[in-house]
C-alpha cells in the first residue's frame, strides 16, 4: 500500500525513473502511470526522507522468513564459499513490502571461509561440491609452470579457469602438478585419476587430452606398461573423433581461435609422444605416423600464450617446401620439433630393419645434417636475449642429437667398451642382426661422441630438467654412457673433459629424481657404470703431482719483485691478454680436439 501525505496528496515514494527526471510520481504498483505510458521499467527504492527515527535500544531488523520450499530450491541452485563479516542492516537496504531480496553479504576479508545457503545455518570449513577430492589450488599452477611448457596442449594458463575443463581432465592436471610438491602424495591423485578415466564413458577431445597427459606422467614415473595402455586409449579416441583431419579443429570453433589451436596441438603432441614411447619400448608400432599429415601446424608459443587470436595455421607441405624458397621463411618452433621427431622415427625404423641398404643410412645422415643447416638464424639459439628458454627448439635440438646417437652408436666401436659395465638395456639402441654402414667404425664413434657433446652442451645451458619433457631422460642416459666409453678410448689428457660431462649429467639426473622416478633408475644405472669405468682413472689422475703440468723454467714478469720459486705470484692488469703458463694445464681442462669436422654449427667466436 502506498501512503500519501494528507496535506499535499503526493506520494512519499517515487520510482527511480521519475526521480531521474525530477517528475512527480503517483507511486502506483506494480508500475506508475508515467512508466506504463512510456514503456519504462518501474522500480522503487526505499525513501530516505521522513519516517520515525530508530532508538538506540530498538531491536535490529530481522530478515523476513521464507518458506521451506524456497529454501530448498535456493540451496540446490546456488552454493558458494565467501568470507563474511557481520551485516549491519539499515533502512536503505531494507526490502520493499511485497518484494523479497537476498541476503546482503560483505566480501571483506574474514578469518575463515563459510558456506552460505538459503536459510541454513552457517557451516564452517565446508568445501563446495564442485571441487574434486584432494583439491589443491597450487597444483594447476605447478602444472603450467613445469609440465605445460614442455607439452602445451591445454589452453594457456590465463584461460584455464574460464575454460572450465571437465572434472576428469582437471584431475589429470592435478595429478601431474602433485609431483612438484614433496609434501603431497601423488599416488592418491593417481588412484583417483585412473578410476575416473576408466569409468567415464566420455569420448571427447578433453578425454583425449586427459589420457595423453596421464600417459606422459606414467612414463616419467617409470610405469611404462601402464603408460602404453593409457596412451593407446588416447589415440583410440582421437582417431575415432577424426582429430587427424584438417577440418576437425575448426569444426566447432573458428580456425584462428585458441580452442582450435589447442586441438591442433593435441594431435601433434600425440604424434610426438607416439614416437618417443616407441623408442623407449623398442617397438615399431606407430599409429600417428601412418596417417596423412592433414592437421595444420601449431603457431608460435608467444602467440598462443597471449590468449588472443592466433595466426592462420600453415600446412606441413609448406614447411617441407621451405628449402626451395628464395627467401628464408620462419616457421614456429613446434614445427621444427615435429620434423626432428620425424627424423628420430626414421632412425628407429632403420635400426629395426633386418636388411638395410647403405643408401638408406646415408639418407638419414643427410637429413640430420640438413635439419640444422636449414634452420633460420633466430632458431639456432634456444635462448632469447632475456634468458628465456624456447622449450620447443630445445627439444628439437636434443631430439636431433638423440637421433644421431641412436644412429651411430650401434655402428661404432663404443659398445664393446661398455660391455663390461652392463648398461641399462632399456636405453641402449635396439638393434637388428645386420647393420649397414657408410663409414668406418671410428667415424661412427666420433659422430656418436659429437652428438653426445651437443646434448651435454644444451643441458648445461638449461640444466633444470624437471621443467623439460621427461622424454629427454633416456637421451641423457645415453649421452652419459657415450662419454664414459669415449673417456676410455681417448688419451689421459682429456680425461677430465669427459669426466666433467658425466658429472654434469649425473647432477641433472640426481635433481630430477626428486620429481620423476624414471630419472632415479637412470641415475643409479649411469652412476654404477661410471663407478666401474672412472674409479681407477680418477685415482690415477688425483695421484699425479701438480708440478707435472708446470713448465720446468718460469720466466718472471719484469714488473714483479724477485722472489723464491715456491712463492712466485703471477699478476696482470685488467684487459691484458696474458695467460699464466703454470695455471693453464692445471686448472683448465684440455679439449678432446681443437676443431671438429663433424659439427654442423660452428663454434662461437667471441672477440
Amino acid at each position: 500500500m502506498t501512503t500519501r501525505t494528507k496535506i499535499s496528496g503526493l506520494a512519499s515514494l517515487a520510482c527511480t525513473e521519475c526521480r531521474k527526471q525530477h517528475l512527480k510520481c503517483d507511486a502506483s504498483k506494480p508500475s506508475c502511470s508515467r512508466c506504463v505510458q512510456n514503456g519504462l521499467l518501474c522500480q522503487y527504492l526505499p525513501s530516505r526522507r521522513g519516517g520515525r527515527k530508530k532508538s538506540r535500544n530498538e531491536t535490529p531488523y530481522q530478515r523476513p522468513s521464507i518458506s521451506q520450499n524456497q529454501a530448498n530450491a535456493r540451496y540446490q541452485s546456488s552454493v558458494s564459499v565467501v568470507p563474511i563479516t557481520p551485516v549491519q542492516v539499515t533502512p536503505e537496504n531494507t526490502p520493499q513490502t511485497g518484494r523479497q531480496t537476498g541476503l546482503s553479504i560483505s566480501t571483506e576479508s574474514a578469518p575463515w571461509p563459510v558456506m552460505i545457503t538459503g536459510n541454513s545455518p552457517v557451516q564452517e570449513n565446508v568445501e563446495p561440491a564442485s571441487k574434486p577430492p584432494l583439491y589443491d589450488e597450487r597444483l594447476p599452477r605447478l602444472y603450467y609452470e613445469n609440465f605445460h611448457v614442455a607439452h602445451p596442449v591445454l589452453v594457456p594458463s590465463s584461460l584455464y579457469n574460464d575454460r572450465n575443463y571437465p572434472h576428469f581432465l582437471q584431475m589429470a592436471v592435478n595429478f601431474v602438478g602433485s609431483h612438484y610438491v614433496a609434501s603431497i602424495s601423488s599416488q592418491q591423485h593417481k588412484d583417483q585419476v585412473v578410476a575416473e578415466l576408466k569409468t567415464n564413458p566420455d569420448r571427447s577431445p578433453c578425454m583425449v587430452q586427459a589420457w595423453l597427459i596421464y600417459s606422459i606422467a606414467l612414463y616419467a614415473r617409470d610405469e611404462w606398461q601402464e603408460a602404453q595402455e593409457a596412451f593407446s586409449n588416447s589415440i583410440d579416441i582421437a582417431l575415432e573423433l577424426g582429430m587427424n583431419r584438417w577440418s576437425f579443429a575448426s569444426s566447432a570453433n573458428p580456425e584462428r581461435s585458441i580452442e582450435a589451436e589447442s586441438m591442433r596441438r593435441t594431435w601433434w603432441e600425440l604424434y610426438v609422444t607416439d614416437i618417443f614411447m616407441a623408442v623407449s619400448l623398442k617397438t615399431t608400432t606407430l599409429r600417428c605416423s601412418t596417417v596423412s599429415p592433414e592437421v595444420g601446424l601449431p603457431c608460435e608459443e608467444s602467440a598462443y600464450n597471449s590468449g588472443c587470436e592466433v595466426t592462420k595455421p600453415r600446412m606441413m607441405i609448406e614447411f617441407k617446401r621451405r628449402i626451395l624458397a628464395a627467401e628464408d621463411p620462419v616457421f614456429s618452433s613446434f614445427s621444427y620439433r615435429i620434423e626432428a621427431t620425424t627424423i628420430l622415427c626414421r632412425v628407429l625404423i632403420l635400426n629395426r630393419l633386418r636388411d638395410c641398404h647403405r643408401d638408406h643410412l646415408q639418407a638419414i645422415e643427410n637429413a640430420l645434417v640438413s635439419w640444422i643447416n636449414h634452420l633460420p638464424p633466430k632458431k639456432l639459439d634456444i635462448l632469447d636475449s632475456y634468458g628465456n628458454v624456447d622449450e620447443m627448439m630445445f627439444q628439437a635440438h636434443l631430439t636431433i642429437a638423440y637421433a644421431a646417437m641412436l644412429l651411430h652408436l650401434p655402428r661404432s666401436d663404443l659398445p664393446s667398451v661398455l660391455s663390461q659395465s652392463q648398461p641399462d638395456e632399456r636405453f641402449w639402441p635396439g638393434l637388428s642382426g645386420q647393420l649397414s654402414s657408410t663409414f668406418t667404425r671410428l667415424v661412427h664413434s666420433i659422430k656418436a661422441t659429437e652428438a653426445s657433446r651437443r646434448i651435454s652442451d644444451s643441458i648445461s645451458v638449461c640444466p633444470n630438467v624437471p621443467k623439460h619433457t621427461p622424454f629427454i631422460i633416456p637421451a641423457l642416459a645415453l649421452c652419459g654412457l657415450i662419454q664414459l666409453a669415449t673417456s676410455t678410448s681417448h688419451s689421459e689428457e682429456c680425461f677430465d673433459h669427459h669426466c666433467n660431462r658425466v658429472t654434469l649429467i649425473l647432477g641433472c639426473l640426481k635433481s630430477t629424481q626428486r620429481t620423476w622416478i624414471l630419472a632415479e633408475s637412470v641415475y643409479h644405472g649411469l652412476r654404477s657404470s661410471a663407478s666401474d669405468i672412472l674409479s681407477d682413472s680418477m685415482a690415477k689422475w688425483n695421484a699425479e703431482p701438480l708440478h707435472r703440468f708446470m713448465p720446468a723454467v718460469s720466466t718472471p714478469n719484469v714488473q714483479e719483485r724477485p722472489s723464491s720459486s715456491a712463492n712466485q705470484v703471477t699478476t696482470m692488469t685488467y684487459g691484458q691478454e696474458f695467460t699464466p703458463p703454470e695455471f693453464t694445464s692445471t686448472f683448465i681442462d684440455p679439449t678432446c680436439y681443437n676443431a671438429s669436422f663433424f659439427s654442423a654449427i660452428p663454434d662461437f667466436d667471441i672477440n
